[in-house]
């Protein structure tokens, strides 16, 4: 299992040709999840560039949705989204995170700081 889970931001940065990034990213163990994924997908330009972002994406493991990161996404969003503003896109990463007890690599700390458990790992890239 992996040891981090990449975050979307991290991956546009990555494939808008930040080298240093990449070779950080390279030397973590990392996985994304479905809502990364999906991101990704969502915030492309064209077919083409979907493409090109999920030929980037095939290396790494796709976490998907379980009942046990739904369930901890629930609880995420009824203590953060009123207090907080937690979205649920981020809630489903960082419960993602949370089940499987990894770190989240994120430039959005201010987004997931506040989420008892979750550790963030902030690349200076």
């Amino acid at each position: 299992m992996a040891e981090s889970i990449v975050d979307a931001n991290i991956l546009i940065e990555v494939l808008r040709g930040n080298d240093g990034l990449q070779f950080f990213i390279e030397t973590l163990d990392c996985a994304i999840n479905t809502t990364v994924y999906v991101e990704l997908i969502q915030g492309a330009k064209n077919k083409s560039e979907v493409a090109r972002i999920e030929k980037s994406l095939r290396q790494f493991p796709l976490i998907h949705f379980n009942e046990s990161i739904s369930l901890l996404t629930i609880d995420l969003i009824r203590r953060y989204s009123k207090s907080h503003g937690l979205m649920f896109g981020d809630a489903v990463i960082a419960a993602t995170c949370l089940d499987h007890q990894v770190a989240l690599v994120t430039y959005n700390a201010k987004d997931f700081r506040f989420i008892d458990g979750l550790e963030l790992k902030i690349p200076e890239f």
